[in-house]
C-alpha cells in the first residue's frame, strides 16, 4: 500500500509548488499594481486640482475687462447716438484697453448684435459691422447677465473664450461689451517632452476644446445628443469642425469619476499624429461657471512595469526558497545515509558524537554572539531613527522661519505703495476725477495681486509652483515696478537712464516675480547711495541669441569685496536694519524661471558702482 502511494506523493509535491508559485506571482502583481494605481490616482487628483485652479484664475482675471469698458460714458454715448468721430475715438480706446489687458480683442455691440467698434478695426478680419446676435454670450448679456462662451471666431476662424457685459444707462440696456481671450498659451504650457501625461478640457456638451495633444482637440468621447448638435449648429460654435468621436475604450470606472482608458498615443516627434495605443488613468475636475471639465491622464506603463517587476521578484524568491529546501532535504538524506553506514563502527560513531557535540556548542556560542549583535544593531537603528526625526523637525522649523522672514520683507513695499494709492484715490474721488481714480484702483489691484503672489509662495513649502515660466513683457514689468517705486519716500532723487531695444522683449518668467526682482535691485541702489546725493540707475536691455540680458547699474559705493560671494545667501546683509532676503528671493525667482542673476563691481574707469546682470530665456 505504501509503495502504491509513493508515486502520487512525488507528483503532488511539484504540483503544489507550482500552484503556490502561480498564486504568489499573481497576488504580488495584483497587490503592487493596485498600490501603484492608488498612488498615481492621488497624484493626478492634486495635479487636476492645480490645473483647474490655474485655468480658473487665468479666466477670472479677464472678467473685469468688458465690465470696465461698459462703464465708460464715451461708449454709452456711442451706443445712444453713434457718429464717425465717436467710432474713431472708441476704436482707439478699445485698442489701448486691449493692449493693457493682453486679450485677443475687445469690441462693442449694439442691441441688435452688430459690432460698432472694435480693437481690431484695422485688421482684415475686423469685427466692425459683423452681427454676432446668434452667439450665446450676446444673448446672455443683452438679457442682463454675464455672457461666457467658448468657440471658433466667425470672422478670424480662431478659437477663443468670450466674456461679455451689458451697457446700462438709466436702468436700460443699450448694448454690450465683449472681450475675446486666446487660450492657446494654456495648451502650450501643458506640452512637455517625456512626461507621459495628457490634459484636456471638455465643455458642457462633452467636446474637447483644449488639449495638450492637438490630435485630441475638437473631438468627443461619446455621441452628441440631438439637442447638443442643434445648439452647436445654431451658435456656430465650431464652424466647420465635424466633432468626431475620439477612439477609446473604458477599462475600469472608479466611484469618484476617474477611469482607466485605452487611447492612441501621440508620436514623440509629432504631437498632432497618433500612433499605437496605451492605457491611461484619467482623473476629472469641474471647472468654471460654464460647466467645463478638466481631465488629467497619465500612462500606466510605469504601474505595469512595477507590478511586473514585483511579480518576477516574488517568483524568483519562491524558486530560490524551493531550491534551498531541496538542498536541505538532500543534505539531510546524505547525512542519514552516512550515519547508517557508521553504525557498524562503534569507535567511529563515538568520534562522530563528540564532533557533533563540539559543533553544536560552537553553533550555540555563535548564535549567542549573533543575537547580541542583532540587539545592538536594533538599538543603533532606533537611535538613528530618533536622530533623523529630530533633524527633519529642525529643518522644517528653519524653513518656516526663513519663509516667514521672506514674506515679511517682501510685503513691506507693496503695503506702503497700497497705502499711498489708496489715499490718492480718496482725494481723486472727492475731486470728481473718476478716470484717474480708476487708474489708481487698477494699480491697487495689481499690488494686491503682488501681495497674493508673495503669500502664495508659502504654498511652495508643500508643492511646487507651475507659473514660474510665463511670457512677460520686460518693459511693462519695469514700468509697473517704477509706478510702485515712485510712491517710496525719497524717490524724487532717483534718476533713470533707460536703454531699450526697438522691439519689445518677451521673457519666460513670473510677471509679478520679475517686478519683485526690479523692485529689490532699485531699492537696494537707493539705500546704497547717501541721502544727500542723487541716485542714478542705468537700465540696459538687449537680446543675445535665445537669451535676454538685463543690466541694472547704480552710482553707489559698490558691494564690499568680502561680501560679493555671499550677497545672495538668505539673511546675509550689509545694512544695519535689513533682513538679508531681498537678493536671495530675487535670485530664487530668476532661478525658478531657468535664468541667472549675478553681481559685480564696476571699475573706476567704468564709473564705479554695482552692476547686476539678469539672464532669462526669451519667448520664441
Amino acid at each position: 500500500m505504501a509503495l502504491a502511494k509513493w508515486p502520487l506523493r512525488q507528483v503532488l509535491g511539484p504540483l503544489l509548488a507550482i500552484g503556490a508559485l502561480l498564486a504568489l506571482t499573481w497576488g504580488t502583481h495584483a497587490w503592487v499594481r493596485q498600490g501603484q494605481l492608488d498612488e498615481l490616482h492621488r497624484t493626478l487628483d492634486s495635479r487636476a486640482e492645480l490645473y483647474a485652479a490655474s485655468i480658473g484664475g487665468a479666466l477670472n482675471k479677464y472678467e473685469f475687462l468688458p465690465l470696465a469698458v461698459a462703464q465708460s460714458d464715451a461708449v454709452a454715448r456711442l451706443l445712444e447716438k453713434p457718429d464717425a468721430r465717436q467710432v474713431e475715438q472708441i476704436n482707439a480706446y478699445l485698442v489701448d484697453m486691449n493692449r493693457r489687458a493682453g486679450a485677443f480683442a475687445v469690441y462693442v455691440l449694439d442691441v441688435n448684435g452688430t459690432t460698432v467698434a472694435s480693437s481690431n478695426w484695422q485688421d482684415s478680419s475686423s469685427y466692425v459691422g459683423v452681427n454676432y446676435g446668434f452667439r450665446p454670450y450676446f444673448k446672455n448679456a443683452i438679457a442682463g447677465g454675464i455672457g461666457r462662451f467658448y468657440g471658433i471666431g466667425a470672422s478670424t476662424f480662431e478659437a477663443g473664450y468670450f466674456i461679455s457685459q451689458p451697457v446700462l444707462r438709466n436702468g436700460r440696456i443699450i448694448g454690450i461689451v465683449s472681450a475675446k481671450v486666446n487660450l492657446d498659451w494654456i495648451e502650450q504650457s501643458w506640452r512637455g517632452p517625456g512626461t507621459g501625461e495628457q490634459i484636456w478640457v471638455k465643455d458642457a456638451n462633452g467636446v474637447i476644446i483644449l488639449a495638450s495633444t492637438p490630435a485630441f482637440k475638437f473631438k468627443t468621447l461619446a455621441p452628441l445628443s440631438p439637442a447638443a448638435k442643434k445648439d452647436i449648429s445654431e451658435q456656430r460654435q465650431f464652424l466647420q469642425e465635424n466633432l468626431p468621436i475620439l477612439p477609446h475604450k473604458v477599462r475600469r470606472q472608479f466611484a469618484d469619476g476617474a477611469s482607466v482608458l485605452t487611447l492612441e498615443r501621440p508620436q514623440a516627434d509629432d504631437a498632432s499624429t497618433l500612433s499605437g495605443s496605451a492605457d491611461y488613468l484619467a482623473v476629472n475636475r469641474a471647472l468654471g461657471p460654464l460647466r467645463w471639465q478638466i481631465t488629467v491622464l497619465a500612462e500606466l506603463g510605469q504601474v505595469e512595469e512595477a507590478a511586473r517587476n514585483a511579480a518576477i521578484a516574488a517568483a524568483l524568491g519562491w524558486a530560490l526558497a524551493l531550491l534551498a529546501l531541496m538542498y536541505a532535504r538532500q543534505r539531510r538524506r546524505r547525512i542519514a545515509e552516512r550515519l547508517n553506514a557508521q553504525q557498524t563502527l562503534a569507535h567511529a560513531y563515538e568520534q562522530l558524537e563528540i564532533k557533533v557535540e563540539q559543533r553544536t556548542a560552537d553553533l550555540v556560542h555563535a548564535n549567542g554572539r549573533l543575537q547580541a549583535e542583532v540587539a545592538e544593531r536594533e538599538r543603533a537603528e532606533q537611535t538613528l531613527r530618533y536622530a533623523q526625526a529630530e533633524l527633519v523637525q529642525s529643518g522644517k522649523l528653519a524653513a518656516i522661519g526663513q519663509m516667514a522672514a521672506g514674506v515679511t520683507h517682501e510685503l513691506n513695499q507693496p503695503l506702503a505703495a497700497l497705502q499711498t494709492f489708496s489715499d490718492n484715490t480718496k482725494v481723486l474721488l472727492a475731486r470728481g476725477r473718476i478716470a484717474d481714480a480708476l487708474d489708481n484702483l487698477s494699480t491697487i489691484s495689481d499690488l494686491v495681486k503682488r501681495l497674493g503672489y508673495v503669500t502664495s509662495q508659502l504654498k511652495g513649502f508643500a508643492r511646487r509652483s507651475d507659473d514660474a515660466r510665463k511670457p512677460v513683457n520686460v518693459r511693462q514689468a519695469f514700468a509697473q515696478t517704477m509706478l510702485q517705486i515712485r510712491t517710496r519716500h525719497g524717490s524724487q532723487r532717483l534718476l533713470l537712464h533707460e536703454n531699450w531695444p526697438q522691439d519689445d522683449i518677451i521673457v519666460l518668467c513670473n510677471a509679478i516675480g520679475l517686478e519683485q526682482v526690479f523692485t529689490n535691485l532699485i531699492t537696494n541702489a537707493m539705500d546704497a547711495v547717501p541721502p544727500e546725493q542723487d541716485v542714478h540707475v542705468w537700465l540696459s536691455v538687449r537680446r543675445e541669441g535665445p537669451l535676454a540680458i538685463i543690466l541694472v547699474t547704480d552710482n553707489g559705493p559698490g558691494i564690499p569685496v568680502t561680501s560679493i560671494d555671499r550677497i545672495f545667501d538668505p539673511f546675509y546683509t550689509t545694512k544695519e536694519e535689513g533682513l538679508g532676503l531681498g537678493l536671495s528671493i530675487s535670485a530664487g525667482i530668476v532661478r525658478a524661471a531657468g535664468g541667472t542673476l549675478t553681481a559685480r563691481n564696476r571699475s573706476l574707469t567704468e564709473g564705479g558702482g554695482a552692476q547686476f546682470t539678469i539672464a532669462l530665456s526669451t519667448e520664441h
